[in-house]
């Protein structure tokens, strides 16, 4: 019972511990989620001096000017009050223009002020999260300067001292020379302000209403349509919106203008009909294209073209002169008619002597033709003749040459097969005779050299009886023995016969032994 009792009690014990370090470590430790920064405000420390509203320096009272991040931070709730806000969030293609309620007192007359003075910042916040103490600081968004293709920016400083001459320096208030091609800029919008100008080609019409009437010499009044394209470069962009302003006030105070300007000076010096002419209209075209490029030029404005599209005439002055251009034009072309009925008949003659010169030509060129056909077949016949003689002559040489040839080539075959028979006999008398001058030695000796190495022959010894009593005599010496025995007596006689003594009569029974071996005939 006491042990349950103890257990209780311990158990109670750790609850109470863990609530009250719970209790603690939430009281003490504040949690910051994201995006969300932590004010801390001071109960105690110094009062703030008269017209501070921040506490800037640590152990002063009221709302501190740092602040805290996304997480926990130890705070003693006794000595400090804290406050959740939202971290400011610039978001793409705009910029933060921050007003500062804190920091050093700016210089008297100062519009925009640096980081760490009281007023607003000269610069701004780009795209971004920061954590600013919304007690010290207000931030408003602007949108970010955004200059698109085919335009460019003209800067004007909105802050600093007159400038000193057209376009304002660095620290001085006006237009700026620079300007700023297409892309994103994240300018302070209380110090610049940019204007988008146009760099492309305009087009200004003069039409119905709006066209170009002027009186022509003679007092008719005359109307033009013309268009007139011209095109601000960037290099003048600053003087020109400096000196005119935008595209509409370049074209309602100088295009237009000159445009009518210049055309009622230039079109009062011609008379109502010479703008029906080809040649003084284009005339009156050039000059007011020209007059109109070079007063445009000296205001930095580009002229590409200024077109006169048409030409109103009164009709009571058209019709008198039309008819009389209409006249004359007749007139014109019945002069032309008889020109050209006489430039007929002369045509014709000409047409006649052509023809005639035609055949003239025709029969000398046949002529020459001829001749030089004729000169050409005689000279291809003699020196056809000439290179018949040539062949002749020359064949009768490849003939002698031919029988000459003919003759050695008999001649050598001649000497050739007399010298092999020479050499044949001298060859077969040299071997007879080293057989003891014995042609039948010499036969024996070459039908043995033509025997094969591998045939073997017995004698026979041919005595008084019969076959059948001389078989049992067929077991003497072996026939190739024999035969080679009587090569060595034929080599023995031969060398005598060389060293001059007498060749032995038992040669010749050799070669009789053998000659009668190898054709006795068998039994």
């Amino acid at each position: 019972m006491i042990n349950r009792y103890l257990l209780a009690m311990a158990g109670v014990a750790l609850l109470a511990i863990a609530i009250f370090f719970s209790a603690f470590y939430h009281t003490f430790f504040i949690y910051v989620p994201a995006e969300r920064m932590l004010i801390i405000i001071s109960k105690t420390g110094r009062d703030l001096p008269p017209g501070q509203i921040i506490a800037t320096e640590p152990g002063q009272k009221g709302i501190q000017l740092a602040v805290y991040g996304e997480g926990r931070h130890f705070v003693l709730p006794y000595f400090y009050e804290t406050r959740l806000e939202k971290i400011v969030t610039i978001p793409p293609r705009k910029v933060g223009v921050v007003t500062s309620l804190v920091g050093k007192e700016p210089p008297p007359g100062a519009v925009l002020v640096n980081t760490d003075e009281k007023g607003v910042w000269r610069k701004v916040l780009p795209p971004g999260k920061y954590r600013l103490n919304p007690y010290a600081y207000k931030i408003e968004i602007h949108p970010a300067v955004e200059i698109n293709p085919g335009y460019v920016g003209c800067v004007t400083s909105l802050v600093g001292k007159p400038p000193k001459g057209r376009f304002a320096q660095p620290g001085e208030k006006g237009i700026l020379q620079q300007i700023l091609q297409p892309g994103l800029y994240y300018l302070n919008p209380l110090e610049y302000r940019v204007q988008e100008v146009e760099i492309g080609i305009n087009q200004v019409s003069f039409t119905e209403a709006n066209q170009i009437r002027f009186p022509s010499k003679d007092a008719f009044s005359i109307a033009i349509e013309a268009t007139v394209e011209w095109e601000l470069l960037p290099q003048h962009v600053a003087q020109v919106i400096s000196e005119f302003g935008g595209k509409e006030a370049i074209e309602e105070k100088v295009i237009i203008p000159q445009s009518k300007s210049i055309g009622r000076i230039q079109g009062s010096s011609y008379g109502a009909k010479e703008f029906l002419l080809g040649t003084e209209r284009e005339k009156f075209q050039t000059t007011f294209t020209q007059e109109l490029e070079k007063v445009c030029e000296a205001k930095k404005i580009t002229i590409h073209s200024a077109f006169i599209r048409q030409l109103s005439i009164p009709d009571n002055l058209l019709l008198p002169i039309r008819e009389a251009f209409i006249a004359v034009e007749k007139e014109k072309t019945a002069k032309f008619w008889e020109e050209t009925r006489k430039s007929a008949s002369e045509l014709e003659r000409e047409r006649a002597l052509i023809t005639q010169r035609r055949a003239e030509v025709k029969a000398e060129t046949s002529a020459i033709v001829n001749t030089i056909a004729a000169q050409t077949e005689q000279e291809v016949g003699r020196i056809e003749a000439e290179t018949q003689l040539e062949v002749a002559k020359k064949e009768q040489e490849i003939a002698a040459i031919e029988a000459s040839k003919t003759v050695l080539l008999g001649e050598a075959r001649a000497t050739v097969t007399r010298l092999r028979g020479e050499a044949r006999s001298k060859g077969l008398e040299l071997k007879i005779r080293a057989f003891g001058d014995n042609p039948r030695a010499y036969a024996n000796y070459m039908f043995a050299r033509e025997l094969p190495p591998n045939l073997q022959l017995r004698l026979i010894y041919s005595g008084p009886g019969t076959l059948w009593t001389d078989l049992g005599k067929t077991g003497g010496l072996d026939g190739l023995t024999r035969l080679r025995s009587l090569q060595r007596e034929a080599g023995a006689a031969t060398e005598a016969a060389a060293g001059g003594q007498e060749v032995p009569t038992g040669a010749d029974g050799a070669s009789g032994a053998a000659e009668g071996a190898a054709g006795a005939p068998a039994r």
